[in-house]
């Protein structure tokens, strides 16, 4: 009689994978067995869009190890010596006798299988929207292999075709630059009034937004019903408010949710994000049930609340602490972050944390300010500009979130803020910060300490700052108030806001020239990144002048350039 322990784990992606990898690892003897209702396994799902876009030129590429070999059952087995059996659904757990009823998804064979611990680590699957027409030939999501090797033999009956997809947050983004890359006319429909919604603030979100349409990516906000047309069984265009959008491709990315209704149906809990309720341990409320990775609901180490933030990189750290704990090694999951960065095209944009509209939702006392710098020395040949923005707790000054957009280095400033969220620092806690500086990499004085420096002078009242969007407001309701940009007279030509209210004196000449100024109006100095309209407001100070601030982020976070004069 086989007397060794049974690990049944249902789900072969990340956090599957990673767990019964593990365990092989610590506890050979055990027999694990993974179930998998898909052909492909142990993949690389977030390489999908650049596949698509010919930055990975082969499919397997997205299914081999980093030696070349293809992970599929074979190489579980022969490396491992784990089984795994795809196009096998889980249809029912017995928690009582232990047993996983299944069925194969072709011969449509019914199996049972036995465990001592179960694993659930099926994922998510695509949000159901309602979308009239979803059904048609044509339409498609990007969450599995199966997709991208789909879209891509689609791809090919159009040389530049036209793609609309709907939704504007990771995968979105990516498939409208994987599609751009090749040349389609790309349209992006989404529901709310930015891109990333819910993940960035407005300013930030706006600058992937221009970015896009750099690249002849329309996007479409605030978008009506939206319902997709068919022809012949086929989707022709997409249409949203009003408005038709020709459509060789239709691309659902409006969201994924929890595969959680086979535990939920075994009685297992579901939080209040509708995902799985795990303990720290990673442990459900049968203590021989684990679950891990897009399936269940995390803590947010900011907020406290649980949170539904699917991310690969988490269901690889679950499935570890899954092993562990299996293996009989004490291993706990704090939680999340929210952490995450996208590419795109020359852009990047990520943030840790929470961000200043999930403050004010939250009513915590916090405050916001946002700062624009070079990633490299200024003088660097390759050197970027990118904006950071900033979320803090009022008076002890304790980080809450970080986002970061621009050509540069974004994940490094993210990271590093994810590091020091992490250990609870307040922005002092970083004002010294020991970073790696040389030319090549960053300023002497890294865009990150610039974010601490500015805060300090926040703090002591020395700046005092009004955002982009405060600006407009200010703009386009205060009689009483006038934009003071001090960028160089070329500058300011190329592009600048468009309003009356709008006087360009360089910053070299405000010492002589500040008595053009009229001193009973609130005066707002702008720039290029921020530096010089805070010199500016200095100056200014020093003159008397009762209401002056600073524009932070300058003209590079500007939020509409697409209205610049």
């Amino acid at each position: 009689m086989d007397t060794r322990k049974k690990v049944l784990i249902i789900g072969a992606s990340a956090c599957g994978a990673k767990a019964a990898s593990r365990i092989a690892r610590l506890k050979p003897e055990y027999e694990v067995v993974v179930l998998d209702r898909g052909n492909y396994i142990s993949y690389a799902a977030c390489g999908m869009p650049y596949y698509l876009s010919g930055k990975v030129r082969n499919f397997d590429d997205l299914l081999k190890t980093t030696y070349g070999r293809v992970r599929d059952a074979e190489y579980f087995k022969d490396l491992k010596g784990i089984t795994v059996h795809t196009g096998v659904k889980a249809v029912s757990i017995d928690r009582a006798s232990r047993t996983v009823q299944a069925e194969h998804t072709v011969t449509g064979e019914t199996l049972s299988y036995p465990y001592d611990n179960l694993v659930l680590a099926a994922g998510a699957a695509p949000k159901d929207r309602g979308i009239p027409g979803a059904g048609l030939r044509g339409v498609y999501h990007l969450t599995k292999m199966e997709d991208a090797a789909a879209i891509a033999e689609a791809m090919k009956e159009h040389e530049k075709g036209s793609v609309v997809i709907i939704g504007g947050g990771f995968i979105g983004v990516e498939a409208a630059e994987a599609f751009g890359e090749r040349r389609w006319d790309v349209t992006i429909i989404e529901k709310e009034g930015q891109l990333f919604p819910g993940m960035l603030d407005f300013e930030i979100a706006a600058m992937i937004q221009e970015h896009l349409y750099e690249h002849m990516v329309d996007t479409v906000l605030n978008a009506g019903d939206i319902a997709i047309e068919g022809e012949e069984g086929r989707a022709a265009a997409v249409r949203a408010g009003g408005k038709e959008y020709a459509a060789d491709i239709v691309i659902l990315a409006a969201g994924i949710g929890p595969n959680a209704s086979l535990a939920a149906d075994a009685g297992l809990a579901v939080g209040e994000t509708g995902a799985l309720s795990v303990d720290s341990r990673l442990r459900t409320n049968d203590p021989a049930i684990y679950a891990g990775g897009d399936i269940v609901e995390n803590l947010h180490l900011v907020t406290g609340e649980q949170c539904y933030i699917p991310m690969g990189s988490t269901a690889n750290k679950h499935g570890r602490v899954i092993a562990d704990n299996i293996c009989g090694i004490d291993s706990e999951f704090p939680g999340v972050q929210g952490t995450f960065v996208c590419k795109a095209f020359e852009y990047s944009v990520g943030s840790t944390g929470i961000t200043e509209a999930g403050a004010k939702q939250r009513g915590l006392d916090a405050f916001a300010f946002a700062v624009a710098g070079f990633d490299k020395a200024h003088y660097y040949p390759d050197s970027q500009i990118m904006a950071l923005k900033v979320v803090a707790e009022n008076g002890t000054g304790r980080l809450l979130g970080l986002q970061a957009v621009g050509r540069g280095d974004v994940a490094r400033r993210v990271d590093i803020a994810a590091t020091a969220l992490r250990l609870r620092a307040s922005l002092n806690d970083l004002a010294h910060l020991d970073m790696a500086y040389a030319p090549p990499f960053s300023q002497a004085l890294d865009v990150f300490v610039t974010a601490v420096n500015v805060s300090q002078n926040l703090a002591s009242g020395m700046m005092r700052p009004v955002s982009g969007i405060a600006t407009r407001e200010l703009l386009d309701n205060d009689d009483n108030v006038l934009v003071l940009d001090v960028r160089m007279e070329n500058e300011f030509r190329r592009a600048h806001i468009d309003s009356p209210k709008v006087i360009n004196i360089p910053l070299d000449q405000l010492h002589a020239r500040h008595g053009e100024l009229p001193k009973d109006k609130k005066i707002l100095c702008a720039c290029l990144l921020g530096l010089r309209g805070f010199t500016a407001q200095r100056i200014l100070d020093a003159q008397g002048f009762p209401e002056v601030y600073t524009v932070e982020g300058g003209m590079f976070l500007w939020p509409w350039k697409d209205e610049f004069a």
